[in-house]
């Protein structure tokens, strides 16, 4: 088995005996039954997710949790939020250690006007 790229860069994906034949079985039966459709779809959805694993770590999506931080820096702050941040954990990491400071003094100013 491998995986083609461009039409052009191949990867060869290693399977011991065993998981091939599985593959293979799973294949035919989805193919035998009328589900080949579905497989492929599902397939595809665990495939796509599986690659987000072997990106580097600043290269893969930002965690929910940043999300929520970085949406709550902006809107406190009232700065645009960058797209790349919103795209990749690096981006998203920078722009928190660049604004959280701020974020707290501001919120530490609330505090203190109470």
């Amino acid at each position: 088995m491998q995986l083609v790229l461009n039409d052009e860069d191949a990867i060869p994906i290693p399977l011991d005996d065993c998981i091939r034949e599985a593959w293979t079985l799973q294949y035919d039966r989805a193919h035998h039954t009328g589900a080949i459709d579905q497989f492929r779809e599902r397939l595809a959805v665990c495939f796509a997710n599986s690659l987000v694993e072997c990106l580097d770590s600043d290269l893969q999506p930002p965690t929910a949790v940043q999300m929520r931080y970085a949406t709550a820096i902006a809107r406190e702050l009232g700065i645009a939020l960058p797209s790349e941040a919103l795209r990749f954990r690096g981006a998203m990491t920078e722009f928190i250690e660049r604004f959280a400071e701020a974020l707290g003094q501001k919120r530490r100013s609330y505090l203190r006007k109470d």
